[in-house]
């Protein structure tokens, strides 16, 4: 494995450094704790590439510090530096290895979610990703990703992974939290008057990590398929980078093919699961999935009561796919009277919708979004009305929040691999909520993940009827035995 830290990624502006130089920048930054320093100069003829290069060679000799070299093979070669980057648009990454050998770092840019996940583990050592946001220094990259962004190509990146793109000290909680590997940083250092100084203060940022890792609890039934319920739930919250926990509301025979039994907890036992979860984990969001009825509904809502702070995503789960019911008809009203209330977000689908309004499922946009805002009227703050049901080849999604409309628009995949599709929607909003995203942010990155969970579930082989999403089409990307 070759020895590298992509935590504190300089790149070196030749107009910023200008007033003390790219050498004496690189100095001090490499004093403040530099662990890469990039040499970036697009205009300069290959010669005094070169002598640069050679001169902040010679500046690193004896640190822990690489030198890179941006899309310049032979001053890269000549110079005898660490690492390449290149851009997409530069050359071709396998064109580039060959070219530099097996030894050398070979760092490559991307933007988007397709592009993260092409890059060949085998051939590209490092990506960066980016612009997180704009910036004045590279006028020609494409449309900023934001943090939201950032989140989603770093889980599809098979490699380590440097944000890039108008980053400072205070944003590097969260983009370590967003899971890249370290800051790569331009005029935060190479603009300022005391580039030592301002690198000591991002590596500082550097150190303090990202915040804690979240807990997240999930209220629902058991689905030993594995495709549905607490463990859909709990595979959810893994992938998301959330720590789930579980409280179970009944036991279901089911699989693949349907349920065939379901055997209630009682509900002063739910109760008891969830008052010890609070007596000794911090809990940062809840979803809530099956109830199965009254008198668990009426539990659930007595013990949430208390905890009016922590922010909840309830998904009526009131029948299976195969038609099962799994709500009692008198837990109907207890739901939208006692649970409702208490939640940040609800997120039905067509049918569950209209047995929520005593009406018929909605059949059009227009009928979703009356429906959405009609449920909005039961307390909930938000309603995220789910269009899977909705004819044509579209899937959308509406969210009513605040007499406000916002539309989600998805392509309906032609797959009947949609076992458990509700929960873990909901469970990755709840895991997004928790992380600190906004919920219309959240919503739109809970979707993101379905979409590809959906579209990667071929990857699986379990049962013959309506198979399970995949969870971890991240995570397992890159493991040997799994079709890509």
């Amino acid at each position: 494995m070759k020895d590298f830290d992509l935590s504190l990624y300089l790149v070196l502006d030749p107009v910023l450094c200008a007033d003390i130089g790219m050498i004496e920048t690189t100095r001090a930054a490499v004093a403040g704790g530099a662990t890469i320093v990039q040499l970036r100069d697009k205009h300069a003829p290959a010669a005094a590439m070169i002598e640069t290069g050679l001169a902040l060679k010679k500046i690193l000799q004896g640190s822990n510090t690489r030198l890179i070299v941006n899309d310049n093979v032979e001053a890269a070669i000549a110079i005898g530096a660490d690492g390449l980057h290149i851009g997409q648009e530069d050359m071709d990454a396998t064109e580039a290895r060959r070219l530099i050998g097996p030894d050398m770092i070979l760092g490559l840019s991307v933007e988007t979610e397709a592009l993260a996940s092409a890059i060949d583990a085998g051939i590209v050592d490092y990506a960066g990703v980016g612009p997180v946001f704009a910036t004045p220094t590279k006028p020609d990259h494409k449309q900023p990703i934001g943090f939201d962004g950032l989140v989603r190509i770093v889980r599809l990146c098979p490699v380590p992974t440097v944000a890039i793109g108008g980053l400072k000290a205070e944003h590097a909680a969260k983009v370590l939290s967003a899971g890249a590997d370290g800051l790569a940083v331009v005029s935060a250092i190479c603009g300022t008057p005391d580039p030592r100084g301002a690198t000591a203060l991002i590596a500082n940022a550097i150190k303090d990590g990202p915040p804690m890792i979240r807990n997240v609890l999930s209220i629902a039934g058991s689905d030993p398929s594995g495709g549905a319920g607490i463990q859909a739930d709990l595979k959810a919250f893994s992938a998301l980078g959330v720590y789930g926990m579980a409280v179970l509301t009944a036991l279901t025979a089911q699989n693949t093919q349907g349920v065939s039994g379901v055997y209630p907890v009682p509900p002063q036992f739910v109760a008891e699961q969830i008052d010890a979860i609070f007596a000794d984990i911090r809990v940062d969001a809840i979803k809530i999935g099956m109830i199965a009825n009254a008198a668990i509904a009426g539990a659930v809502a007595d013990v949430l009561a208390r905890h009016r702070d922590v922010p909840v995503v309830l998904d009526p789960v009131m029948i299976a796919k195969g038609g099962a019911a799994l709500l009692a008809a008198d837990a109907v009203d207890v739901l939208t009277t006692r649970l409702l209330p208490l939640a940040t977000v609800i997120t039905p689908n067509l049918p569950e919708a209209a047995a929520l309004l005593h009406e018929p499922e909605a059949q059009s946009r227009e009928d979703m979004a009356r429906q959405a805002l009609a449920l909005a009227e039961f307390g909930s703050s938000a309603v995220l009305v789910k269009g899977g049901h909705l004819e044509g080849h579209e899937s959308p999604d509406v969210l009513a929040g605040d007499g406000r409309l916002t539309w989600f628009e998805a392509e309906r995949l032609p797959t009947k691999n949609t076992h458990g599709t509700g929960c873990t929607l909901s469970s990755a909003i709840a895991a997004e909520i928790a992380r600190g995203l906004p919920l219309a942010e959240a919503v739109a990155a809970a979707k993101a993940y379905l979409a590809a969970a959906v579209a990667a579930a071929g990857q699986l082989s379990v049962g013959s009827g309506h198979g399970p999403v995949q969870h971890f089409h991240a995570q397992w990307a890159d493991k040997e035995g799994v079709r890509k």
